[in-house]
């Protein structure tokens, strides 16, 4: 029982938290066209910081999975030898002769 309880008073609350933000005021309306000015300068500032700091993130990602797929690639040829491809084409005429 105790649990129903707090499981409508969790409701409760939710349904009135989105009730005040639908019918809440719009911040931007009180203010002069001055003011809204400046808070678009303000954001716009700070928006062009955070690409800036995402794009320097993402390159540097980037470059990891770059190094990654290159160790990756040389990890995995072959040391020595004739290379695969040359390989496989000494087996199939080898095994044309013998037939």
């Amino acid at each position: 029982m105790p649990e129903g309880i707090a499981i409508v008073v969790i409701l409760l609350a939710a349904f009135g938290a989105l009730i005040y933000a639908i019918i809440r005021p719009n911040r931007y309306s009180k203010m002069t066209d001055e003011e809204f000015e400046k808070e678009t300068k303000k954001s716009s500032t700070l928006g062009t910081a955070v690409l800036g700091t995402e794009r320097i993130l993402r390159r540097r990602e980037a470059d990891y999975l770059i190094e990654e797929k290159l160790g990756h690639d040389r990890d995995a040829a072959s040391v020595g030898g004739a290379p695969p491809e040359e390989m496989n084409e000494r087996k199939e005429t080898g095994n044309r002769s013998d037939h």
